[in-house]
C-alpha cells in the first residue's frame, strides 16, 4: 500500500511540476521588417531569419559592428533547433 501512495505522489509531481508557459506570438508575421524593428529595439543588427516548422519562426541579431560569418550564424541556428523541430528554411540578409 505504501508503495502504491509514493508512485502515486511521485506521478502527481511530474504532472504539475513542469508546466511552462509562453506569451506572445511565435510567428514573425512582419518578416524581415519586422525583425529589423525587433532587432533594432535591441541595439543589434538583423542577420537572418529562421523558420522552424509550421509552429515558430524567428529573427536572428547580432550586436552592430560586430564580425560574424556565415558558418557562425549556419551554428546558431542549428544549436537554437536542438529541441527536435527541425529547420524549414534560414533566411539571410544580403551585405549591403
Amino acid at each position: 500500500m505504501k508503495k502504491s501512495v509514493i508512485v502515486l505522489s511521485i506521478l502527481a509531481l511530474f504532472l504539475v511540476g513542469c508546466a511552462t508557459s509562453f506569451t506572445g506570438s511565435s510567428k514573425i508575421s512582419g518578416g524581415p521588417e519586422q525583425c529589423v524593428e525587433i532587432c533594432s529595439k535591441w541595439k543589434m543588427e538583423l542577420v537572418g531569419m529562421v523558420a522552424l516548422g509550421e509552429y515558430t519562426d524567428g529573427c536572428i541579431c547580432k550586436v552592430k559592428e560586430a564580425k560574424i560569418s556565415t558558418s557562425d550564424i549556419g551554428k546558431a541556428v542549428i544549436l537554437s533547433s536542438a529541441s527536435g523541430a527541425g529547420i524549414v528554411g534560414v533566411w539571410q540578409k544580403a551585405n549591403d
